[in-house]
């Protein structure tokens, strides 16, 4: 009898599927934040072993794609090239961009800027690149140097080798800064054994100190595929909060099926529906006393109105994110109920919002930011 209770104690159970290490693996890690949206010192947080299963997080992975390829969020993260790829996938599909480049001629309007942050904006920046339009809507942006350093006769350099001989020359569309640039791109593009001849050429000569006028419009929605990764995310931030306040257990009540579900397999029920809502309301007081958002990544949890809410938005754009997780349970009914943090994906750190910030905090220190009571009342 002992024995039987001392192993369901600690037997690992899935927090969206809810299968235990009886019928399921634990062998993975779950990220908090999607890898995609940057790299975090001195913690990354991230839902290790026995809460997320191998099942789970295998399932997740095509959806994180879509997240990434298809979203505000995810092609602004790739245009920043913050995990180093040197190229862009838009799906076109979920997420557009209306964009006008001030070069007086509709063919720069195909051009695609990548990002930078400057002086606490996120900027355009026009730079070399080889556009390919998919097959299957959308297309493919490589910068030239990420090219380069695929080794030959690798299976990157085959699959890509591949992918593009099967588009016509019409699909692509070469951007360089000068003529002899241009010619050592199309000898790249020889490598990969495509045959590309340019048929004509599209000059704009800036001189220095010239700027370059980029206004873009966005058309986004979306769909249930990118909802349940949004809504991972709200519900890993306060599992691993949870975790750290070791209170794993309130996890796996009847409280967040609702959430699980919806994660899990996309309905709610029998019914489909969207979970996280759109606030425009900013999250922090600094931003509205400033009226400037913060160029981080945001999240924090409370209660409102008997509900869990977490909210949340990235690089400061304007989407901010509601996600009901659940009615709360009475026993974290309490005042100081909530957590919250920063995610700075340029500078690569951490920041607390609940409690006083330290200095260089260690990652014991700021480990214990994180919990189910940290909330500044």
């Amino acid at each position: 009898m002992t024995l039987g209770i001392y192993l369901d104690k600690y037997m690992s159970k899935c927090i969206y599927c809810l299968e235990d290490s009886t019928s399921t693996t634990f062998n993975s890690r779950e990220h908090v934040i999607p890898q995609c949206l940057g790299h975090f010192q001195p913690l990354n947080p991230t839902i290790k072993g026995d809460v997320v299963c191998d099942a789970c997080n295998k399932l997740f992975s095509p959806l994180e794609s879509n997240f990434i390829e298809d979203t505000l969020e995810g092609v602004h993260s790739q245009r920043l090239n913050l995990e180093g790829r040197g190229s862009v996938t838009m799906r076109g599909k979920q997420f557009k961009i209306d964009r006008v480049i001030g070069f007086g001629e509709n063919f720069f309007k195909e051009m695609f800027p990548f990002l930078e942050s400057r002086n606490g904006k996120i900027v355009p920046v026009p730079k070399s690149q080889i556009k390919l339009n998919r097959f299957s809507g959308g297309c493919r942006i490589f910068l030239p140097e990420s090219l380069r350093l695929i080794p030959k006769g690798s299976r990157e350099f085959k699959k890509l080798s591949a992918d593009m001989k099967k588009l016509s020359q019409k699909d692509m569309a070469i951007f360089a800064e000068n003529h002899t640039e241009l010619k050592q791109i199309i000898a790249l593009l020889h490598e990969y054994g495509v045959k590309y001849k340019e048929k004509k050429t599209h000059n704009k000569e800036l001189k220095p100190g010239d700027k370059v006028f980029i206004d873009e419009k966005y058309d986004c929605s979306i769909n249930i595929d990118i909802a349940r990764i949004l809504a991972k995310i709200a519900f890993n931030y306060f599992a691993y909060c949870a975790i750290q306040e070791n209170k794993k257990d309130i996890l796996y009540l009847p409280n967040f099926d609702k959430i699980r579900r919806f994660i899990h397999v996309g309905t709610i029920g029998k019914i489909k529906e969207i979970i996280p809502s759109i606030s425009e309301d900013p999250i922090l007081k600094e931003e509205i006393d400033q009226k400037k958002r913060l160029i981080f990544h945001l999240i924090n949890f409370r209660s409102e109105g008997g509900q869990i809410v977490v909210r949340m938005t990235f690089f400061g754009l304007q989407p901010i994110y509601k996600v009901i997780i659940g009615p709360i349970p009475e026993e974290l009914n309490f005042n100081k109920f909530g957590c919250g943090h920063g995610f700075d994906p340029f500078n690569h750190t951490l920041h607390n919002l609940s409690q006083n910030p330290i200095t260089n905090p260690t990652v014991d220190q700021m480990r214990l930011s994180f919990g189910l009571f940290r909330r500044i009342c």
